[in-house]
């Protein structure tokens, strides 16, 4: 036992020397959570503890994983000792799943350099069979998932190999081993699923090592994703003061969780909000729709077509009926904003009841089930519209009153809702600060940038933080009809 509070060291095996060991951080609750094993670099001469070990352990503990560390064999032990001392980790943790509190079934490794290199043997299935020893010799030793950070993959390419690395691991039998352990030729349909970054400026282990890896992964259909970041030397760890990289470790946890299924404890949420998108601009679908996917969030987006002629005028701005449906088929709600755009208050009822209707239409024949959720256009309640709206099968209408909702007391067909324009960061975490039990703060975009209405404009830079902070603090984001029971 290293630290009786936080970790301990378990011997690989019986026999094993002290230094090549499992070290353990110990649960801090009862909560069952996905495995991480980390698996750090050095060129297979040393294993680099003090930069790729527990400074990742700690961060991935920190985002809700049991976290392991790994202290296997280097130079002069060749192949296949480091390798059998990770698949001997990989069993130790799946025999003791249950009093480590481990998901046997959500084992991911993660791999740095050389490190990387051991991982991705593990994931290809080249580790050959090693001696039994006891029960924990009888468990799969493929990992469900690997992280890989600026990995080794290459041995034989004269371009992009790390010969280093190769003969640390191979010695003598160089020849003998080097095509098979250059890991891109040994991916196939049992390779487990992979998250990959490098950076393009490493000059130790190009960055072609990961596309080459990736490139086989597509090939054989595997689930893989990529990341090349701009900047940066070999080593970067968890980014070093570079906020593109540093965001790495969460990127993959959201790979883990979204592509791979891992399960994590359900974290207590710091409120509900409600996110929805007016005037149906093209940048919906195109640059909005990718983030929200990214951090699995619910979003209601009003759909208007405005008047024949600034629709000509504006088209190339404009969502068309198949990316409106495209929206739809994403899983996200689909509502009306009127067909164009007037306002409801100065109205008739006949003309109110076409502006409805004729959206409703438009809608049903791109394939779009006839909305129940409803926004005034322009922002105020209209309450001369309410009766046709209940008539038409609405059950929801959005207002904008600069208040959360509060569903208890509120009319629902006179939804509260806070807008957000011109990258004004103030009213949107001020927005957030009013989440709380009962009270739902229902957020207003139009364009992600609007480059029609400035006034309205949301800068895309902004958007993205915004939706960053709402993932990493942990607030629920829904589409509007997700608040309605039943």
């Amino acid at each position: 036992m290293t630290t009786s509070k936080s970790f301990e060291d378990i011997p690989l095996r019986a026999d094993d020397l002290p230094e090549y060991r499992l070290t353990r951080y110990l649960p801090q609750d009862d909560a069952v959570r996905p495995a991480m094993l980390v698996v750090p670099g050095g060129g297979y001469n040393s294993v680099c503890m003090a930069t790729e070990g527990w400074p990742i352990a700690d961060r991935f503990q920190a985002l809700g994983f049991q976290v392991f560390i790994l202290t296997y064999h280097v130079n002069p032990h060749h192949f296949p000792q480091p390798q059998h001392d990770l698949q001997r980790a990989i069993r130790l943790i799946r025999h003791n799943a249950k009093s480590w509190q481990v998901n046997p079934d959500n084992v991911a490794l993660v791999g740095f350099s050389a490190g990387g290199h051991l991982c991705a043997c593990a994931a290809t299935g080249v580790i050959p069979p090693c001696t039994v020893q006891d029960e924990a010799d009888s468990c799969d030793d493929r990992p469900n998932a690997v992280l890989l950070a600026y990995a080794v993959i290459s041995f034989n390419s004269l371009s992009y190999a790390h010969i280093g690395s190769a003969k640390n691991l191979l010695g003598d039998r160089f020849e003998e081993f080097k095509n098979i352990l250059s890991l891109q030729n040994s991916v196939n349909e049992s390779s487990c699923p992979a998250f990959l970054w490098h950076t393009l400026e490493d000059t130790v282990v190009p960055w072609q090592n990961s596309l080459l890896y990736a490139e086989a992964m597509a090939k054989h259909h595997i689930p893989c994703e990529l990341h090349l970041y701009p900047s940066g030397p070999h080593g970067m760890t968890l980014g070093y003061g570079r906020q593109d990289i540093a965001q790495w470790p969460e990127l993959a946890k959201t790979f883990l969780r979204v592509t791979c299924g891992f399960r994590f404890p359900e974290e207590r949420s710091r409120g509900t909000i409600a996110l929805t998108f007016d005037d149906a601009v093209a940048n919906h679908l195109t640059y909005v729709a990718p983030i929200l996917e990214k951090y699995g969030f619910g979003a209601t987006f009003f759909i208007t077509r405005f008047n024949d002629e600034w629709r000509a005028e504006h088209s190339d701005t404009l969502l068309t009926a198949a990316q409106i449906r495209e929206l739809h088929d994403c899983g996200f709600e689909i509502a009306n904003h009127s067909w164009s755009h007037p306002d409801l208050r100065k109205l008739s009822q006949e003309e109110i009841q076409q502006e409805i209707t004729r959206l409703q239409e438009f809608l049903t024949e791109a394939g779009i089930p006839a909305p129940t959720t409803f926004a005034y256009p322009g922002g105020p309640f209209a309450e001369n519209a309410v009766p046709l709206l209940k008539q038409a099968g609405f059950t929801l209408a959005r207002s904008v009153e600069h208040r959360p909702w509060a569903p208890a007391t509120d009319d629902p067909m006179n939804i509260p809702a806070i807008p957000l324009q011109n990258g004004k960061d103030g009213d949107f975490y001020r927005a957030l600060m009013q989440a709380s039990e009962g009270r739902i703060p229902v957020l207003v975009f139009h364009g992600v940038p609007d480059t029609v209405h400035p006034w309205v404009d949301t800068p895309p830079e902004n958007f993205a933080q915004y939706m960053k902070y709402l993932h990493d603090n942990n607030y629920k984001v829904v589409a509007l009809r997700d608040l309605v029971s039943g």
